[in-house]
């Protein structure tokens, strides 16, 4: 039989000048705190996050701690692990599920919890876990240190106040490690900082904050850069299995991120900077995307203070715009990120543009661009990359180079980072690891290809006995 816990943490908000003798009440969900606890929810959010770091500054690796009340874990069968308040710790194989409760500043609650798992980091480095940070209304079924059939839910609901970050999940790896997880039966390879909400029956949204991830699902992959995120849509039975492929990276959703607990994780990220549109007084228009809808409230100053905006000086150059083009490719094109692209060129609606627009870009185009009346050429084919390595089987403690050359695309990632169409990487597996390369062809169709090396053990020889 499973054990459902929940158990709210008091002790921080009981004030000085209470009886500490006497025997203190129980909170349950259905009770109210005394006069004497009550914060208000900007004080009890700044309270939370202040508590949690110190509270579980000892976890290891494949645990979990209890950050602040309240949080609910379901036990595997036999498991008495106590888990009933802030700082307590628990195995990841202890753990069918784990979530968090929503803020609520009437009764003074909102779920924190703190866990590091392994994934797929080398045995041979302790300290190095992926951190994974539960906030508000969120839960994650099946956690295990390998995280790879995970499945995360997280509320639709908003917070009672502007001080408390959405409910959510914030994933991030160690400097320069990558690692491959799998949520919702979705797969995401990062060496980053991601940030993560999964609706029943709605969208699995993943969002890069820091770095790259590769998220992959139904034969299609998408390489997630800073500042952009991805949506996966979710159903089945339990309305949270992905159903459909990642759609086309697009820029992220800032709304009340700035609160997010960034404090919590191991190493400091500053948040992408949101997108920058000119100043309309006017609502979007009737089919306005996401791109546009989640800019925040602009209030316009009195008069003509307004600020236009205006495209980017220190770029000279220029691109047209050709058919098929799209923004997000055309800045792959060029090595920035879209949000870049679009706020250098005043660009409202990244989903608008049109063949012979002019965009200002950092360096000249590889080719030159025909008029919008010209007849278009053919584009080039792109090459086979002829994905090899050197040895396809090393031994423990030992490395290999693994090689490409391609051709006739816009651009190439390695295990997510930017690389050259001809050129190697070495690398060193501590067990069997598929190595992808990622490449993007001139129509923003992305293709992964990949490679697996194999690690043998060691051989003994006997003369050395």
């Amino acid at each position: 039989m499973h054990k459902r816990i929940g158990f709210f943490l008091i002790g921080i908000f009981v004030l000085a000048g209470c009886n500490l003798s006497s025997q203190p009440p129980v909170n349950t969900p259905d009770s109210l705190p005394t006069l004497q606890t009550i914060m208000t929810c900007d004080e009890l959010v700044t309270s939370a996050l202040s508590t949690v770091g110190a509270a579980c500054d000892g976890l290891g690796r494949n645990q979990a701690c209890y950050g602040h009340d309240l949080v609910n874990a379901e036990l595997t069968a036999g498991v008495t692990t106590p888990f009933q308040g802030g700082g307590d710790i628990a195995n990841l194989t202890d753990l069918q599920s784990i979530s968090t409760t929503p803020l609520d500043d009437i009764r003074q609650t909102w779920g924190i919890a703190l866990l590091k798992a392994q994934a797929n980091l080398p045995d041979t480095v302790p300290g190095q876990n992926v951190t994974f940070l539960l906030i508000g209304d969120a839960e994650l079924r099946n956690p295990s240190p390998r995280m790879e059939a995970v499945t995360l839910r997280t509320g639709v609901g908003g917070t009672t106040c502007t001080a408390a970050p959405p409910a959510a999940l914030l994933l991030q790896t160690p400097s320069d490690v990558q690692a491959t997880l799998f949520f919702n039966g979705a797969s995401v390879t990062l060496g980053s900082t991601l940030y993560l909400t999964a609706f029943a029956n709605g969208e699995l949204t993943i969002a890069t904050l820091e770095g790259t991830a590769i998220v992959g699902a139904f034969d299609s992959v998408r390489v997630v850069q800073t500042g952009t995120q991805v949506r996966l849509p979710l159903g089945q039975g339990d309305g949270l299995q992905v159903v459909g492929p990642p759609s086309e990276p697009e820029p992220i959703n800032m709304t009340g991120l700035q609160n997010l607990p960034l404090t919590l994780l191991e190493r400091p990220i500053t948040l992408p900077q949101s997108i920058v549109a000119p100043v309309i007084a006017t609502a979007p228009p009737v089919g306005a995307t996401l791109a546009t809808a989640i800019l925040p409230p602009v209030t316009l100053p009195p008069g003509p203070t307004a600020t236009p905006c205006l495209p980017r000086q220190d770029w000279t150059n220029t691109y047209t715009i050709q058919r098929g083009d799209t923004l997000f490719n055309i800045a792959i094109q060029f090595g920035v990120t879209m949000p870049v692209l679009q706020q250098a060129n005043c660009i409202t609606n990244p989903d608008i543009i049109s063949v012979g627009e002019t965009l200002r870009v950092p360096f000249p185009p590889a080719t030159n661009t025909p008029s919008p009346t010209a007849t278009l050429p053919v584009t080039p084919t792109p090459t086979n990359p002829n994905l090899r390595a050197d040895k396809s089987v090393v031994e423990v403690e030992t490395c290999t180079t693994i090689r490409w050359d391609v051709d006739n695309i816009q651009a190439v990632y390695f295990q997510g980072d930017p690389v050259t169409g001809h050129d190697s990487r070495e690398v060193c597996p501590l067990r069997v690891t598929t190595y992808t390369l990622m490449v993007i062809w001139p129509g923003g169709e992305q293709v992964p290809y990949t490679i697996t090396i194999d690690v043998a053990e060691a051989t003994i020889d006997p003369r050395s006995q």
